[in-house]
């Protein structure tokens, strides 16, 4: 479980992702690029009140014509543990995740050295293999 609830990760989240221009609708972000769009999603746990998850995903605008796809809708996804963590590690950890895969030519460097996240669609790995 995070030092932070799920509450008040939302709200030292909002100015960070703000200022990086991410868009919010409840407890989603997003942000478009040319190519594709981040999105960012803090997802409370069914088991537990004081339990969440923070989930990171791209979306391939080549692959779809989804203006705002949720988290589960797009084609590469992650989760970002948060065990014991404060909230500036989070965030850095956040950032850091959609730096490392926020470009496509970056994608498919990743997709050649087998280094992209678990959670990727067929789809995707087949765009990343052409381009």
């Amino acid at each position: 479980m995070s030092t932070l609830s799920k509450e008040q990760l939302i709200e030292c989240l909002k100015l960070v992702f703000k200022q990086q221009g991410f868009k919010k609708n409840k407890t989603t972000w997003q942000k478009s690029t040319d190519d594709l769009i981040y999105v960012l999603n803090i997802q409370g746990s069914q088991w537990s009140n004081e339990d969440y998850y923070i989930n990171v995903a791209i979306y391939i605008k080549a692959l779809g014509t989804e203006i705002n796809p949720t988290e589960y809708r797009c084609h590469i996804r992650s989760r970002i543990d948060n065990d014991k963590k404060s909230y500036s590690s989070i965030c850095k950890e956040v950032v850091d995740w959609f730096e490392r895969h926020g470009d496509i030519q970056r994608l498919k460097i990743l997709r050649q050295q087998n280094e992209l996240p678990s959670m990727i669609t067929i789809d995707a790995q087949n765009y990343l293999d052409k381009i």
